[in-house]
């Protein structure tokens, strides 16, 4: 299957055991350690929480939050629009960019408060801000565009 995150589009196999990304392997292994699911890649651990809606998989790794979307073809790949989603629903309780800031991949724009824990929305990549789409203290529903990212 093709699937984009941050803009950017791989092509994923899984096998057993573990996965073909862009053709190279990765060893995968899964465990349960309370309400987290524990993924060993490549002998690193990683705590892992995951929702979905629709062909979106929202996915919580070691405090980040990734997006991630089933791509064909044709289709753009998320981020070519330049905007970033609210992973889930929530409240904004902090945005800390203004539009005409200048951001660096992993910086954090938004925090949003969602199922009682504040969530660290980073930018995809290095870029400049052009557009705030919400105030603080709005709700948002999941895929809602956030920060629009030139």
């Amino acid at each position: 299957m093709r699937i984009a995150s941050g803009g950017r589009v791989r092509d994923v196999r899984l096998e057993s055991g573990g996965a073909r990304i862009d053709g190279a392997r990765t060893e995968v292994r899964s465990s349960v350690s309370g309400e987290a699911r524990i993924l060993e890649i490549d002998g690193h651990r990683h705590a892992v929480r995951a929702a979905r809606s629709g062909d979106r998989a929202f996915v919580w790794c070691d405090g980040d939050v990734f997006e991630f979307v089933r791509v064909g073809r044709a289709e753009r790949a998320p981020g070519d629009a330049d905007d970033l989603r609210a992973p889930m629903p929530g409240r904004i309780r902090r945005t800390l960019v203004a539009a005409g800031d200048a951001v660096a991949r992993g910086q954090v724009l938004v925090v949003l408060e969602a199922m009682k824990m504040e969530h660290a929305i980073r930018a995809p990549r290095d870029g400049t801000v052009r557009r705030i789409a919400h105030r603080d203290g709005e709700l948002v529903e999941a895929g809602a565009a956030l920060v629009e990212i030139g």
